[in-house]
């Protein structure tokens, strides 16, 4: 398994794992609210997404019309009533995709998409418009003839329309006191993928310990004390050294795949979009616990995405502020003082502190007037669910979930995120974590 495959079967069977969480956690509330509809579309937006990248049909498809499903609940702010039926459907996609990941893991093709779960939620979401008379609604899942159109781009993100709202029809009720939610960190429990190079190293550093112990007793011969040479001292050091490196070949990795991973998102955005993006990287070479590498890489991809989306100018309006052509984005990974800092900076046209007000009032996020916001406050809204400067959304932005996505994983390693933007000029994401 190369490292791009090992990158993508960890954070899967992360994600898989924190959904069986969830479902668990509120498996006793009468209604799943707000809250439990927008950590499930969370993992569900990854899940989607990373296993775009990987064109692993037989994931993104589904996880495409779950996706759709759980959209119609968000934007329309309603509760899910029909638990049992909904529980038959989130438990068969979690059973179907983790069958998928295992399979996909131990070199098998995934060669048939799961139309029986997808042919469930659509008849759920089909239901639920006419119910609510929104027939023709935006969140409509793709036909399986236009989702196997799909499978010859390499688009990291499906495009998807984000519907559209209808007024609130919330019942008042008591909610049972919840399990609180487990904070995501590393544990024991963590899937960590081992070559065999580590083992060897391992095995090695073994045998040069048993070898030292075995001089050692030689030179011993029942005597009550026994005289350590400085080349004893220098041959248990190297062997500490060794058994150092090997635990770290064991348990961190580097960032060379995750900004390989970087440069196909950026290169296909660029098509995409047609705007010339150059993504510059630094430091792959820093090393970070193999256990938090997918969620950094998870967040990563929400960053450069926007970066190359919202940030880079086309390439006229580039031409028309006296800007180079091709626009830069910066990815740069350091291992400092005990810690990993990461930054993500580009030369575009910074944020939009009017969008992001705007798209926050329209989710009624504002707690005063507009014009009592300072600028770091505004920045901050934008990691709120929902909060989107795209009014339309596109392959690649207007779901609102992106930021999102970024604290949750960023958070969840006990790390933190910091966004400086000057209007006209750039973007700088600088996340650092502790380690």
């Amino acid at each position: 398994m190369d490292s791009m495959m090992e990158i993508f079967y960890e954070e899967a069977v992360s994600l898989t794992n924190e959904l069986r969480s969830i479902i668990d956690n509120y498996k006793d509330s009468p209604t799943y609210d707000g809250d439990y509809i927008k950590k499930v579309f969370r993992i569900i937006h990854t899940m989607k997404a990373d296993s775009t990248m990987m064109l692993l049909d037989a994931i993104a498809v589904p996880s495409r019309v779950f996706e759709s499903l759980l959209v119609f609940f968000r934007n329309n702010k309603f509760d899910i009533t029909d638990k049992e039926r909904f529980d038959k459907i989130i438990t068969k996609y979690v059973g179907y995709i983790s069958e998928d990941i295992e399979k996909f893991a131990g070199g098998g093709k995934l060669e048939h998409r799961h139309e029986d779960l997808e042919k469930d939620i659509s008849g759920y979401l089909e239901e639920l418009k006419k119910e609510y008379n929104k027939e023709g609604d935006d969140a409509t899942p793709p036909s399986h003839e236009e989702a196997g159109q799909k499978k010859q781009r390499q688009v990291y993100y499906i495009a998807a329309d984000t519907g559209s709202s209808i007024p609130e029809k919330k019942p008042e009720k008591s909610q049972p006191a919840r399990k609180p939610e487990p904070e995501l960190k590393s544990s024991g429990n963590e899937v960590i993928l081992v070559k065999q190079d580590d083992i060897d190293r391992i095995y090695k550093s073994i045998k040069h310990y048993t070898s030292f112990v075995n001089t050692i007793e030689e030179r011993f011969k029942g005597d009550r004390s026994i005289e350590i040479r400085h080349k004893d001292l220098m041959m248990l050091k190297n062997i500490r050294h060794e058994l150092s490196v090997a635990a770290d070949h064991l348990t961190k990795s580097d960032f060379v795949a995750v900004a390989q991973k970087m440069e196909l998102v950026v290169d296909e955005m660029s098509k995409s979009l047609n705007k010339p993006v150059k993504l510059i990287t630094r430091g792959t070479h820093s090393l970070v616990e193999k256990s938090k590498r997918e969620k950094i890489s998870s967040a990563l991809v929400h960053v450069i995405r926007n970066a190359v989306d919202h940030g880079i100018e086309n390439m006229d309006e580039r031409e028309r502020l006296g800007k180079a052509p091709v626009g830069i984005v910066r990815l740069v990974f350091e291992n400092r003082d005990s810690g990993l800092m990461i930054s993500v900076e580009d030369d575009g046209a910074g944020i939009d502190k009017k969008a992001v007000l705007k798209s926050a009032k329209a989710n009624n996020l504002l707690k005063k007037p507009e014009e009592e916001y300072t600028d770091d406050e505004i920045t901050n809204l934008l990691f709120a669910s929902g909060v989107s400067t795209t009014e339309k959304a596109n392959d690649y932005s207007g779901r609102g979930v992106g930021m999102d996505v970024i604290r949750h994983n960023i958070v969840s390693l006990g790390g933190s995120v910091n966004i400086t933007s000057n209007y006209g000029f750039g973007t700088k994401v600088v996340m650092k974590f502790d380690m």
